[in-house]
Order: C-alpha cells, then structure tokens, then sequence
C-alpha cells in the first residue's frame, strides 16, 4: 500500500516499522559529490531521528534544532525560501521560550535556527518580521555567550536593514560584531562584506569599502566553498554599487564558479546581479549571456528575491530591444518566468 501511494505512515512510523524487520532509515545524498549536502548531512547523522521516550518535545534537543536549522538551509539553497515560510514559522514559534531556558546549547542552537528563518523571511521581501526574527537570534546567542552566533545575528541584521532606512544604520550592526572577541576568520569575512556593502553607494565612502572588502578577501583561505563565495559575492556587489564594474563582475564570477554544483539560489542570485552589472556597463554582450543563463537557472527556485530581480532585468534591457540578441533573450528570460 505504501509503494503504490495509498499509504503514507510517516518518517518516524516508517523508521519504527523498519527497525521491526532489522532495518534502519537512513538519509543519503542524492548525488555523488558528498560536499553538496555536507552541512545538512553533518546534522543529521548526529540526531536520532526517533523522538526521544524521555523528552516531551524535540524542540529542547539542541541537536534536533541545529538539524532542522541545517535542513532548512540546505532547503533554501536549492529553491528559495518562499516555500519553506510557513514551515520556518513553525519552527520558529517552537524554539523562542528557549529565550528563558537554562540550557545555553539549546538557546545557541535555536539563535541559528532563528537566523535561518530570518533569512527566508527576507527572501520574500517580508523585512519587518525578518529583522524581528534576526534581533532574537541575537538575543538568544547573548544568552547563550555564543559570540559567533552573536556575530552571524548582526551581519543578517544589516543585510536586512541594508535595504530600507539610512546605510548607517546597516554599518552600526556590522560594528557591533566586529567588537566581539575571539572571532574565527570566516565570520570576520562576513562581518567586513556586510560593512562594505552598507557603505558602497554612499558618497566618499569608496576608499573604506576598499579597505574593508581587502581585509575579508584576505580572510578566505580555508572556508568552505559557500562561505567563501558569499564574502567574494557581496565584494562583487558592493564593489559595483561604487561603480566599479569589471572589479566587481571578476568577483562575482569566482563566487558563481564557486557554487554552480552546489545551490541553484545563489547561482540564480549571483548571475542575476552579473546580468545588472553588465547592464549598468552598457555591456550588451555580457548582459545576453547573463540573460541566456537566468533563463535555465530561474524556473527552478521559488525566491521574491529572484523574481524582482528578473523583473528588474527585463525592464532596464529594454532600451536595447532593437538588438536581436537582447530582443531574444529577453523574450526567452520572460517566456519561462511567466
């Protein structure tokens, strides 16, 4: 009944089943390349996934939040965070009483958990809640005396505020987390892409956002692939809002060669902000092969992100409509996008 659909029992009713006949559950990549999935295999394999008899609720086992933290990142990374809100939610209604808990494992776990909700939370654009939901990942790290959970609470807090309201208001969290002791150099990385990107734009600034944008590249040897393209995105970025657009087109491509097997909603993300790029450089080359490829990255993610930026895309190409290439491009980045 189960294999012809008719019956669906459930993981745990599954697991226990299996356990009956001498078998276990187990949960394995997809794909060969075990580096794809290493932050959401790493959780799993140190979390029983049968309930505990002696815990009321999987939602005090530190180990099973930082597992659904990790599987909801995992999640993200490859469709968007749009459909994951409701679940992230949920999680998120469960976890916040770890605020007066005594447990700082648990509150540590449960602020990663938080982060991670708030970054799905911005991927649809809701920014209040996001911010929010950020601001009690920072509270629950601080109780904890988790500094690098501390640290990751305020760089999502300026990614956030670094959308809407003065820029300085961005930086100031950035400096918050840079005072923190004892910070690994991939956090700083973070931290220093975070202060540039709140910085990049404003006017005389350029210098500062050189500097900053030099001490995290300096700090990329040894991250993982994700990590480490994140800070060379946000470089890339942050170098193109002050206008320098080969600089910052060279970063972003590292970072999209980067994780190009690894998650479709930075790929999207990254190659969308390239296709700006090439754009503002009235570059039109650049800007049809940045649309050919948006055409096969796109229909796979469910992202708010994405899908302003498709439409900003297609709306400032068109002053080159008369091109055929761009007229085609744009025709076929439409035709899929809805």
């Amino acid at each position: 009944m189960v294999l012809a659909g008719k019956r669906d029992p459930g993981m745990a009713k599954s697991a226990g089943l299996l356990r009956t006949v001498g078998w276990t559950l187990e949960l394995v990549p997809a794909e060969e390349d075990p580096v794809k999935r290493r932050r959401f295999l790493a959780s799993a394999a140190s979390v029983a996934l049968i309930p505990s008899a002696t815990s009321t609720s999987p939602y005090r086992d530190a180990a099973y939040v930082r597992l659904l933290a990790d599987r909801l990142a995992h999640t993200e990374e490859q469709i968007g965070g749009a459909p994951l809100v409701r679940e992230a939610l949920r999680h998120l209604a469960r976890i916040t009483p770890a605020v007066h808990s005594t447990d700082t494992a648990l509150q540590s776990a449960a602020s990663g958990l938080a982060r991670r909700a708030a970054l799905i939370l911005h991927d649809t654009r809701d920014r209040d809640r996001a911010a929010r939901t950020a601001s009690l990942a920072v509270t629950l790290a601080e109780r904890a005396g988790d500094v690098h959970g501390q640290a990751h609470g305020y760089a999502t807090l300026s990614l956030i505020r670094n959308y809407e309201g003065p820029r300085s208001r961005a930086a100031e969290y950035v400096r918050r987390g840079l005072t923190l002791p004892d910070l690994d150099d991939g956090t700083r990385a973070e931290l220093l892409v975070r202060f540039a990107r709140s910085l990049a734009g404003v006017p005389g600034q350029e210098r500062a956002v050189r500097r900053a944008l030099e001490g995290a590249q300096s700090l990329t040897d040894g991250l993982n692939p994700l990590d480490g393209a994140e800070v060379m995105a946000n470089s890339g970025i942050a170098l193109v809002d002050c206008g320098l657009h080969t600089l910052g087109a060279a970063d972003l491509q590292t970072a999209i060669s980067s994780v190009e097997t690894q998650s479709p909603l930075l790929v999207g993300l990254y190659r969308a902000r390239l296709t700006k790029s090439a754009i503002q450089a009235q570059d039109v080359g650049l800007m049809v092969d940045g649309m050919d490829a948006l055409t096969t990255v796109a229909p796979l993610l469910t992202s708010r992100r994405m899908d302003i930026h498709i439409r900003h895309i297609l709306t400032d190409t068109a002053p080159w409509g008369a091109i055929r290439e761009v007229r085609d491009a744009r025709e076929q980045l439409r035709k899929v996008t809805g």
